[in-house]
């Protein structure tokens, strides 16, 4: 018997939207717990990915995996148009941490026509449900998992920006990584990364748009998730973290994954 392979299967949708920008553009930054995939149609655009910095043109895209930081602002003193649609699945291709090649334009901006079409949406953005009596959703979704296939079936460009600061923030992160699950300071991480507090703040907000600290946060609260689903409880995973508290451990999570620790615990 021959054994096919497993092929992306969506799951669940989020959001679906096209997004005009302004040369000045910028949106900082995020985590989620769905995958988020970002096509450029026009324009440059440069992205932060955890650690790595890239740079992206027309006729990419790149897949963020669930509950990786990201951001994302416009690039080479351009105004881009991206297409942005976030979901959860199931054997997604290992195309994560690079910029990918989109085989086909016409067939990014006919995906998201059709899903524009064939659903409803509310705050526009937001799947709210296939439109009664409209048959497109199913191919929408068979559409996105073309994609996602076709995307790992082209050359991938895992070159990173080569700014002095780009390369700063990408050791920066780096380090901080090093660090979790321990507590730290600012003091403590400028410290660590050799560098002035200041120097350490601007670099870091240049690329992440968001606090280091509050950054770092996120990094312990990803490293909490992988705790839960290795088998700890609650009660020992605040614990490691060094939260004395696990009632604000418990706040602290659902703002940042958006489900509480004990609904983590019962997901497979």
């Amino acid at each position: 018997m021959f054994y096919v392979e497993a092929t992306p299967q969506i799951t669940g949708l989020f959001t679906l939207f096209r997004q005009a920008c302004s040369p000045d553009f910028v949106f900082h930054g995020e985590s989620h717990n769905f995958w988020e995939l970002v096509c450029v149609m026009e324009g440059r655009v440069r992205v932060a990915a955890d650690e790595q910095v890239f740079e992206l043109e027309a006729g990419q895209a790149i897949l963020h995996p669930p509950m990786q930081f990201h951001n994302i602002c416009s690039a080479g003193n351009t105004a881009p148009t991206f297409v942005v649609c976030t979901f959860t699945g199931e054997h997604i291709p290992p195309i994560t941490n690079r910029v990918c090649r989109i085989p086909n334009m016409s067939d990014v901006k006919e995906m998201y026509e059709l899903g524009r079409r064939s659903y409803d949406f509310y705050a526009d953005i937001h799947f709210a449900g296939p439109h009664e009596g409209n048959q497109g959703h199913r191919l929408f979704l068979k559409e996105l998992e073309a994609l996602l296939l076709g995307l790992a079936d082209q050359p991938s460009d895992t070159r990173q920006s080569a700014t002095q600061s780009a390369r700063n923030y990408t050791r920066i992160v780096s380090i901080l990584g090093q660090q979790v699950p321990r507590r730290m300071t600012v003091a403590a991480m400028a410290k660590c990364c050799q560098m002035s507090e200041i120097n350490l703040q601007k670099t870091f907000s240049r690329y992440a748009g968001v606090g280091i600290m509050e950054y770092y946060t996120r990094m312990c609260i990803r490293h909490a998730t992988t705790l839960l689903k290795q088998g700890y409880s609650v009660k020992e995973t605040a614990a490691q973290l060094g939260y004395a508290d696990q009632n604000y451990f418990s706040t602290v999570f659902k703002r940042i994954t958006g489900t509480t620790p004990s609904q983590a615990l019962k997901e497979p």
